[in-house]
């Protein structure tokens, strides 16, 4: 998936854990250029977790051999921004590719390049493999 929008918060060259004890990732907050980005990420949740569910082994509700996990709340979205998330380095293109601090981001308009994924406990997030400057639509309008 592509989308635009605007930079709100960036950890993008240091990767970032809210505890000692989580794993550090790195993250981005993005204020979608395009609301109707929420309303199609809720679908496509819904149809992962749906495959999700029908791809596992159907237990018994008498069967009390299974494991029961806690279901784990999605980290798509963040307030009213898009939350992005990964384990490993995004690539940083353009102007970005100079940056020396992740504040240096922050009210950038940027396209984000990555997946929508699912955890193993059925959880979803957003994963980001390249971040690159976006044209704004209104560049140059009055001109």
């Amino acid at each position: 998936m592509r989308i635009q929008g605007y930079v709100t918060n960036a950890h993008v060259l240091e990767p970032y854990a809210k505890h000692s004890y989580d794993i550090k990732r790195y993250e981005l907050l993005l204020c979608p250029s395009d609301y109707t980005h929420f309303y199609d990420l809720e679908y496509r949740i819904e149809e992962l977790k749906r495959e999700y569910e029908q791809q596992q082994p159907f237990h018994s509700s008498r069967d009390s051999n299974h494991d029961t996990h806690p279901a784990l709340k999605d980290r798509v979205f963040d307030g009213d921004c898009l939350k992005f998330e990964s384990l490993h380095s995004p690539r940083l293109e353009g102007e970005f590719s100079l940056l020396a601090y992740d504040d240096q981001l922050i009210g950038k308009f940027v396209q984000v390049v990555g997946h929508m994924q699912i955890q193993e406990l059925g959880n979803c997030f957003l994963s980001f493999h390249i971040l690159e400057p976006a044209v704004h639509p209104a560049h140059g309008w009055d001109d």
